[in-house]
């Protein structure tokens, strides 16, 4: 345990929080496996890796139960900057664009899961849009290998 006690309390907090706000609508079984979270966030204070068993505990907490949207939310963000924080070796680790970006796909998920359109043709289109993304994601990089010089690209890298 070389990192500082204030660290370890900071991440633990979210830690904490995390499974806090998985615990409330769940069953015996989910309430089980956020026991064994909280073991995991204790062994965490040791081992780095527990952090990651934490939060998969806690994931399969609220899967076994019926969460509420807003209350996963806070805990995939809880998560999220307990993981950035236990893994850090400094306080300098959140910064404003990861947190920007923590919250702001936590706003987008809360959003959706408050929508309840029935779209029965989503999951039709959902494989092309991905397809889509991926093409515009991955287009300069495929013309940058192929704007390249042909000497530069038959050597070994």
């Amino acid at each position: 345990m070389n990192r500082r006690p204030a660290a370890l309390l900071f991440s633990s907090a979210f830690g904490v929080l995390m499974v806090a706000a998985a615990a409330r609508p769940t069953g015996a079984w989910g309430l089980a496996a956020l026991g064994l979270a909280v073991a995991a966030l204790v062994a965490g204070l040791f081992v780095r890796t527990a952090a990651v068993v934490a939060v998969l505990l806690t994931i399969a907490g609220m899967a076994l139960g019926d969460p509420v949207p807003v209350l996963a939310a806070v805990s995939g963000l809880a998560a999220a900057a307990y993981l950035i924080t236990r893994y850090a070796d400094d306080a300098a680790t959140l910064t404003v664009p990861t947190v920007a970006g923590m919250v702001g796909f936590t706003v987008a998920g809360a959003a959706a899961g408050a929508v309840s359109l029935q779209l029965t043709w989503v999951p039709l289109v959902a494989p092309a849009i991905m397809a889509a993304i991926l093409i515009l994601v991955a287009a300069p990089l495929v013309a940058e290998v192929f704007s390249a010089p042909a000497a530069d690209r038959d050597q070994p890298r």
